[in-house]
């Protein structure tokens, strides 16, 4: 990190170095033209006054002010003769153009010791006239600047190693602290642990307010996580010493009795497994791995089916069962089973909690590009704390629910799966009504 910021720095002050060498350069050079303009004016004002007499008696003023290797001055008549030419001889070995421009031209030579030069080819009448000054004193100002940025450059390059270590040093102690932190955490296994914040509330802080954060998912997860194994552990171990016991006193009987025993097996055997898919469908549409045997099929073809299912029961319960059929055909492009298992446990459920008298709705309606269905029940509804929690895995509620709390769980999984989402509304004492959207399988 040092190094890197010393580079940087480095690299930062000779960009800037360039940027400011180019612009005095360029700032030089203007001011020295607005001075050659003025001598312009001065010429051509003589001339019209004095004609060429006047400009040989300026220009003889110019060479005394500037010296003769600071300033020169020539004029050609349009046969190409000399008429005037004062000031150093080596400006008049310039890569002169030819032509007499209408305008004053500027141009900027250099000569081969390096000088550069500013020469302006203008016309006087009917003369081609050209003057040029050498740049010295832009070329002396910016070696002084250069002089200026080298020793300045150099200081500031050499604090900027020591700072450079302190701002390192000061930047990776929180990440320094981060990676002592994760590695107790992988350790001890301990995810009740937290990366101290250093109150600068800078990027360092914000990466460990989330690091903060996933730890406490984490730890939340985890105490899930033991808690549904725990569960799984319980179930399983039942259901496997029923089926140990049954199995025991299979064979110890013989006949009609032993064959009971067998089918009672076979029971369980299905118990277990349809336990055991039920958890690995959830955990693979959780994931993005379930899949799917997608088909366009009516909504209404799902509604019927699960009043085929139900519509007995709620004779038998003494409940009264409505569905309510779309105004007009609304077609799901989806997995068939996995969406009328999802809706059957809904009704199951509202069919659970609803007492005898209550009503049980079933209804269907189209929402822009979505198909909404409803499952509402009379039941006693849920509590708040009740309602965020009734899809996770093995929650069971405080109503006494029988069951292992998996239905909920395998409807938003599937749900959610299909790209839709669920969501429980309710309020104690209110019943509660159970909305699924998913995507319209519309053509």
């Amino acid at each position: 990190m040092t190094v890197l910021y010393t580079i940087l720095f480095f690299v930062s002050t000779i960009f800037l170095f360039g940027v400011v060498h180019v612009l005095l350069r360029e700032r030089l050079l203007q001011y020295q033209d607005l001075d050659l303009r003025e001598d312009l004016s001065e010429i051509f004002t003589i001339y019209q006054r004095k004609g060429v007499a006047g400009l040989r008696t300026l220009v003889a003023a110019e060479i005394r002010e500037e010296g003769p290797e600071n300033y020169f001055f020539r004029l050609m008549d349009p046969a190409g003769r000399l008429i005037l030419q004062e000031g150093s001889s080596r400006f008049s070995r310039l890569p002169w153009p030819e032509g007499y421009p209408s305008e004053p031209r500027f141009f900027l030579f250099r000569l081969p010791d390096g000088l550069r030069v500013r020469g302006v080819l203008f016309r006087v009448g009917p003369y081609r006239a050209e003057m040029a000054v050498p740049l010295r004193f832009n070329r002396h100002l910016l070696r002084e600047v250069h002089r200026a940025f080298l020793w300045a450059g150099g200081l500031a390059l050499f604090l900027s190693i020591p700072l450079g270590f302190w701002l390192s040093r000061r930047s990776l102690r929180q990440i320094t602290e981060m990676e002592k932190v994760t590695r107790e955490i992988m350790e001890n296994r301990d995810f009740s642990r937290r990366i101290p914040l250093s109150g600068r509330k800078d990027e360092a802080d914000r990466l460990a307010q989330t690091l903060n954060r996933m730890l406490e998912t984490l730890e939340i997860y985890l105490r899930e996580l033991r808690q549904i194994f725990d569960n799984l552990a319980h179930d399983f171990k039942n259901l496997l010493a029923h089926l140990r016991l049954l199995a025991e006193r299979a064979l110890e009987r013989t006949g009609p009795e032993r064959e009971e025993l067998i089918v009672s097996i076979l029971y369980e055997s299905d118990r277990f497994l349809h336990l055991l898919n039920t958890l690995l469908d959830i955990s693979e549409a959780e994931t993005g791995l379930l899949k799917l045997n997608r088909e366009r099929f009516p909504v209404a073809e799902l509604l019927e089916e699960i009043r085929q299912i139900f519509e007995l029961l709620a004779g038998e319960k003494g409940l009264r069962f409505e569905i309510h059929y779309p105004p007009r055909e609304l077609y799901l492009a989806g997995d068939r089973a996995r969406l009328l298992r999802a809706l059957f446990n809904l009704v199951d459920n509202a069919f659970k909690y609803t007492p005898p008298g209550g009503r049980v709705i079933l209804k269907t309606e189209k929402e822009e590009e979505w198909i909404k269905i409803t499952v509402e029940d009379t039941g006693p509804g849920l509590s708040p704390e009740e309602r965020s929690r009734i899809f996770e895995r093995f929650y069971t509620g405080k109503r006494g629910a029988r069951g292992r709390g998996l239905g909920l769980a395998l409807v938003k999984a599937y749900i959610e799966a299909h790209g839709g989402e669920v969501k429980a509304i309710s309020k104690p004492g209110h019943g509660t009504a159970f909305e699924i959207r998913l995507p319209g399988g519309e053509k």
